[in-house]
């Protein structure tokens, strides 16, 4: 099923939605495109709209451009269509910023459209945004090809106070900065270890055992380590299954595998390696692709419940 959806995959055509920042030059550029276009289906006697070339030729101010031969007409395409790609590549960016700066002035002129001005700003404010964060040498000095070039870290002196001490070697550079990041969201080490990130519970639960013994832990089989304090296990006698408790059941059902893609959003989730979300989406119009989809995403959850934790065999 993975093979085919991707061989389908590859043949479906790609939608390039917001690839090109849009702005009126480069809409310039796709109307006069798709005007020579449609006159040139028309010269091979294709069934085209009278009305939409009209309206092409209204917007791109292009009246005489049905009195164009066939061949004058594919010269005007492969000129336009050189001439996109270069704007595009060198001036679509550029061009989206002033159309945007351009809409956030002239709405801040009129009093009755002070929300479209900031919804202008707003927009143009987060494309400014995305362009900082794709580019590399953000963080950097300029004209540097390296990572952080200098950082600061706290130094207590002998006299007890605190000064800021500079760093350029790359490996303290790097030392400095997974001290900080350890410091700042490490919270079970910082400013003070917890039992559990501590001996000797740190290597019961922290390893290749760490699985048979917190299962042992919930059923009651643990025995108490030494070195803990009495808080510490008071709280882990409170960590037991509750009285009859069973493994649950789990099944994927071709019922719950259709309500689930009928609800979750296409465009989101989609991983790099795998399938994208539309095949599933897809599927779950066709009942035998469905009850397929459903059969593999159950078969994780089927050998789970068959062979259960490390060391219990079937439950």
């Amino acid at each position: 099923m993975y093979d085919i959806g991707r061989k389908a995959e590859a043949k479906c055509r790609r939608v390039p939605n917001g690839a090109v920042p849009w702005s009126p030059q480069i809409q310039n550029f796709w109307d006069r495109q798709s005007l020579w276009k449609l006159l040139l289906k028309g010269r091979k006697q294709c069934q085209v709209s009278s009305r939409k070339i009209r309206r092409l030729m209204k917007k791109t101010k292009l009246p005489d451009a049905w009195k164009e031969t066939a061949v004058e007409l594919e010269n005007a395409l492969r000129n336009d269509r050189k001439e996109y790609l270069h704007a595009k590549k060198n001036h679509a960016v550029t061009w989206r910023k002033e159309f945007l700066t351009i809409q956030v002035k002239k709405s801040k002129k009129k009093q009755w459209t002070s929300r479209k001005a900031r919804d202008w700003f707003l927009r143009l404010r987060r494309m400014k945004q995305r362009e900082e964060a794709r580019r590399r040498r953000r963080a950097q000095s300029k004209g540097s090809t390296g990572g952080l070039q200098a950082i600061q870290v706290e130094e207590q002196l002998p006299t007890g106070q605190v000064d800021l001490q500079t760093l350029t070697d790359r490996r303290q550079v790097e030392q400095g900065c997974m001290q900080e990041n350890r410091a700042r969201y490490d919270q079970d080490r910082s400013p003070y270890t917890t039992p559990p990130m501590d001996k000797p519970l740190y290597s019961m639960f922290n390893g290749a055992d760490a699985e048979r013994n917190s299962y042992a832990l919930l059923e009651g089989r643990l025995p108490m380590p030494d070195g803990i304090d009495s808080y510490t296990q008071s709280f882990l006698e409170q960590c037991r299954f509750h009285q009859g408790h069973s493994m649950t059941l789990m099944e994927v059902s071709p019922e719950d595998h259709t309500y689930f893609w009928s609800r979750n959003p296409e465009n989101k989730g989609s991983k790099p390696h795998g399938l994208h979300n539309g095949h599933f989406k897809a599927g779950i119009y066709s009942p035998t692709v469905a009850q397929c989809d459903a059969l593999f995403r159950h078969i994780p959850l089927s050998e789970l419940q068959e062979t259960g934790p490390p060391g219990h065999g079937l439950r």
